[in-house]
């Protein structure tokens, strides 16, 4: 998987198939420019929104990061991976985004079969 430096260095992003995946560096403060540059990440490696594997252990995102991924809409679902309390309050912060929908795992291989059973739905029922 070819991945792209986002955020100045704050995060890792690339295509693994047909998913994105977004991997921000432990210990991160993600703000709202973060936020928008992994968004217009996502969209230049895509025009099409697809599932996105978030990994976001030990990482705090901002209020203004967590509204413009709110409003982003560039992914279809979105498998949020964390290990700790705190990363799984974070995930359930952005899981109240309406627009696709949300999980939050704390191992890779749920997460993704996690998304791979959305793709495997009919059009219409992933949410």
């Amino acid at each position: 998987m070819n991945e792209i430096l986002i955020a100045d260095g704050k995060g890792r992003l690339g295509l693994r198939g047909q998913y994105f995946h977004l991997a921000w560096a432990p210990e991160s403060e993600v703000d709202a420019d973060d936020a928008r540059a992994s968004i217009e990440a996502m969209r230049s490696l895509s025009p099409t929104p697809r599932p996105l594997l978030l990994e976001i252990a030990g990482v705090t995102l901002s209020n203004p990061a967590r509204a413009a991924f709110a409003h982003a809409q560039a992914a279809s679902a979105v498998a949020m991976i964390g290990s700790s309390v705190v990363d799984t309050i974070m995930g359930a912060a952005l899981s109240r985004h309406d627009h696709c929908p949300h999980a939050y795992f704390t191992s890779e291989p749920e997460a993704l079969a996690w998304l791979d059973s959305l793709a495997a739905q009919p059009a219409g029922q992933g949410h």
